[in-house]
């Protein structure tokens, strides 16, 4: 059982271009263009003559007009700030990163500056520092929700479960039906072996999410743990609802089912698994197993069948075949099946079990002894103590035949 957590709130940047250099000067050149088109492309944008661009006094390294006509001053931070975000579009983290911290070191309060240096920080999977970067910004905006399940994330990542734990409770107390602080505090606790809190917070989760299937299966699995089984059922079934391609809730549902018994409940599970993967034996083979189970043998040897087509290295499938074969009355494909499986190696003493059993069928008794002593022999747990007693059996099966063949010799 598992949770995936998401970093979603994380922007991705995608790299439109590489900008090449290896000295300081060609970086120096890169940030003053980068600086410069940026003032004249906001500029223009603005319609008419465009902006000016105007050197001032004080910290101010030029003016800007904005889209609506006004000028603005740009400092040396909002500069490298700018430059920070040319760097970034072209997929240069490092040099973004140093623009950025410069701008924060001008400009303490620039929020905008600590953001995005979280958030490369943490793309750069630099999770510490993106925690310190994220917590200054949060310093200037206390109240901004993402910069908080960013931080939960970063600690998240870093298997800080009491820090996160600490920042999702801030989103869940905000809002009680919050889906990110609730999936991820399920997802803590349950690292943490605390099951009843996990649970509790994953349905914190689902109620907000109801078609989250993942949070679903795994919620499940915790009621497994717990034993509470028709619960765990109830949220496979939802599960496999929300997500109709996913075959380990269907593999999970179907099992609980095989392993209680309930048969019938298995099968549509797994006819709808064999139909969704077609190639798969060991499905075809669980199918073939429910329907013998419910005496639905024809459906049962064709289940098999086709396990056997799809991997014909099994004996134990061979062996299940044969009993099939056997128990509706085929008793030459019941033989040659087995003889098959045996051929392969493993399940001597259930395959001899079925061969004799055939043989018995035909009357052949003979060899039906000769099968069922090599069963007795082999002290199998399951089918030794059943094979001494088809001896017993077969001996008295045979001279029966004789004492019939000879009344039927004399009423000749």
């Amino acid at each position: 059982m598992f949770y995936i957590f998401s970093g979603g709130h994380n922007r991705n940047f995608n790299a439109r271009q590489r900008f090449q250099g290896k000295d300081g000067t060609v970086k120096r050149i890169i940030h003053l263009c980068a600086a410069a088109l940026l003032v004249s492309l906001l500029g223009c944008a603005s319609g008419g003559g465009g902006g000016t661009v105007a050197t001032g006094g004080g910290d101010a390294a030029g003016t800007i007009t904005d889209a609506s006509g006004f000028e603005q001053e740009m400092g040396p931070a909002e500069i490298e700030y700018q430059s920070a975000r040319q760097f970034l579009s072209a997929g240069n983290f490092d040099e973004a990163i140093a623009h950025l911290r410069q701008a924060v070191s001008i400009k303490p309060a620039f929020l905008a500056a600590w953001k995005d240096l979280g958030r490369t920080l943490t793309q750069r999977k630099d999770y510490e520092g993106g925690v310190a970067a994220y917590e200054k910004a949060l310093e200037l905006d206390a109240g901004d929700t993402n910069l908080i399940a960013a931080i939960g994330y970063n600690h998240l990542v870093l298997k800080n479960w009491t820090a996160a734990a600490e920042y999702y409770e801030r989103l869940v107390a905000a809002d009680a039906t919050n889906y990110d602080g609730n999936v991820h505090l399920g997802f803590i606790y349950q690292q943490q072996g605390d099951v009843p809190r996990a649970i509790r917070y994953y349905e914190a989760a689902v109620a907000a999410k109801p078609d989250d299937a993942t949070s679903l299966g795994t919620l499940a699995g915790l009621y497994g743990d717990r034993g509470e089984k028709e619960k765990q059922i109830e949220l496979l079934t939802r599960a496999m609802e929300a997500a109709p391609d996913n075959y380990r809730f269907k593999t999970q549902l179907g099992k609980i089912f095989f392993d209680d018994k309930n048969y019938a409940a298995a099968i549509p599970v797994y006819q709808a698994l064999v139909e969704q993967y077609p190639d798969g034996s060991a499905y075809y083979q669980r199918l073939g197993f429910a329907f013998a189970e419910t005496d639905r043998k024809a459906e049962a040897a064709a289940a098999y069948e086709k396990a056997l087509e799809l991997k014909g290295d099994d004996p134990f499938t061979f062996a299940l075949l044969a009993r099939i074969y056997n128990e509706i009355g085929n008793y030459q494909k019941a033989a040659s099946t087995a003889q098959r499986g045996l051929a392969i190696g493993g399940q001597e003493a259930f395959l001899n079990y079925q061969w004799g059993e055939a043989l018995s069928k035909l009357g052949r008794y003979d060899e039906a002894i000769e099968r069922f002593e090599i069963v007795a022999g082999l002290r199998d747990d399951t089918w030794s103590k059943y094979a001494v007693q088809q001896i017993d059996r077969q001996e008295k099966l045979k001279k029966r035949a004789q004492l019939k063949k000879e009344q039927d010799d004399w009423q000749q």
